[in-house]
């Protein structure tokens, strides 16, 4: 494989992430492109993988999008980071991870007493 179809392919995995980060955002295009400052063309351009991003590009995107920029140019997929976690769960981590640490302290907490809870129902049923 040459350095130009690894190029290529790279760009169209960011542009597939970007698309996914947008829409998981609930942002059209333009509403995208309004926060980048950038024509509504352009973002598309690089949803579909036929535009380079800029180094200063790839941080806006992250900073509209609320990723980091490993989410957008890392060569495993997504699903490695949160492992097969159903999309609902991979979601929830993304979102955890914008909160707080007192947050992200309190989410935990609910999430172990979530489970504390399912663990006493199963025992109870059986």
């Amino acid at each position: 494989m040459t350095n130009l179809d690894k190029n290529a392919m790279a760009q169209a995995q960011l542009g597939k992430r970007v698309k996914a980060a947008r829409t998981e955002r609930g942002l059209s295009q333009a509403g995208l492109a309004a926060q980048l400052e950038m024509s509504r063309v352009a973002v598309a351009e690089i949803e579909a993988g036929r535009r380079k991003v800029s180094g200063f590009e790839l941080a806006a995107l992250s900073r509209a999008l609320l990723q980091p920029t490993d989410y957008f140019i890392l060569a495993e997929e997504p699903d490695a980071v949160f492992g097969a976690a159903p999309d609902n769960v991979a979601h929830l981590a993304r979102t955890a991870k914008q909160l707080t640490p007192g947050d992200q302290e309190q989410l935990l907490r609910f999430a172990e007493y979530l489970k504390s809870q399912a663990s006493r129902r199963n025992e109870v049923s059986r």
